[in-house]
């Protein structure tokens, strides 16, 4: 037991002071949200060569949704859908002129409620290497 413990303070030492860790790159913020939109944006199926999309949580009381689409004329379609967390539902916010603000019900919800917990789901696992539990959600 005595030599397994000497072992383990060896590898510890050689890891801690080998500089192993300090090489590890640290991610801003802004990188951060930027590996999250890319999980995010694929939650919706397959992105196509003229399609650019992102999805992602901003703060607790908001995601954002941005679609740009370029057609077969070169002209670049885009969408940006806001979704703001209030106490007393979502509020979907819409970049699309004639487009009403208003709070999302029915199907509309219940796919907003799959994407945000497919999002957390697969953000937690992939970029924080840490299986998400229903109390951080």
């Amino acid at each position: 037991m005595a030599y397994r413990n000497i072992s383990v303070k060896n590898f510890a030492d050689k890891l801690f002071n080998s500089g192993l860790l300090s090489k590890r790159s640290v991610l801003t913020e802004k990188q951060l949200k930027a590996r999250e939109s890319e999980i995010g944006a694929k939650i919706f199926g397959p992105i196509k060569p003229n399609e650019r999309r992102e999805f992602f949580n901003d703060n607790k009381r908001s995601w954002f949704f941005h679609q740009e689409l370029t057609d077969s004329t070169g002209v670049e379609h885009s969408t940006t859908l806001h979704y703001e967390v209030h106490p007393n539902g979502i509020l979907r916010v819409s970049s699309q002129a004639g487009v009403k603000n208003e709070f999302i019900k029915g199907q509309e919800l219940n796919n907003f409620i799959t994407a945000t917990e497919m999002y957390y789901s697969r953000v937690m696992q992939q970029i924080y290497n840490t299986e998400p539990t229903l109390s951080k959600k």
